[in-house]
């Protein structure tokens, strides 16, 4: 008697949940990896528009032209305070801020602290970013 079933075998069945079983534990922290990183990436391009929203400020407000949005300038005395900051750039509020004025010479050292955390899917993909911004009649570096 001839048997005619078609199908896969236990052994070919398990053959297979291994093979991507070893996939995915290659995989999956790859993945995570891109995406940690992409997520320090924005975070650091957000820094530098915040910067260069500082500098368009004083530009601004060097040149006699009122700043869009009012605010005194970052470099100007009592200017260098995390509130102006947070107006002049637009930042997000879950970066910290913390401003430093120096007079002689003018200067606004700015510490900006983020959170890179996301929570999606049920997983956690956590970091955290730090950048200090000295800005003064040049620019921020």
């Amino acid at each position: 008697m001839k048997n005619n079933k078609k199908g896969f075998t236990l052994i070919e069945l398990l053959a297979v949940i291994v093979i991507l079983a070893i996939i995915m534990v290659i995989a999956v922290p790859q993945i995570l990896n891109v995406i940690n990183s992409s997520r320090t990436s924005a975070w650091n391009d957000n820094v530098k528009m915040i910067e260069k929203a500082i500098e368009t400020n004083e530009a601004l407000l060097g040149t006699g032209m009122a700043a869009s949005n009012g605010t005194v300038s970052v470099l100007a005395s009592g200017g260098c305070t995390d509130t102006n900051i947070r107006k002049v750039a637009d930042v997000a509020a879950d970066t910290a801020i913390q401003a430093t004025p120096s007079t002689n010479p003018a200067k606004c050292t700015i510490t900006l602290t983020g959170n890179t955390d996301s929570t999606k899917g049920g997983t956690q993909f956590s970091g955290q970013a730090s950048k200090t911004l000295t800005c003064d009649s040049t620019g921020c570096q």
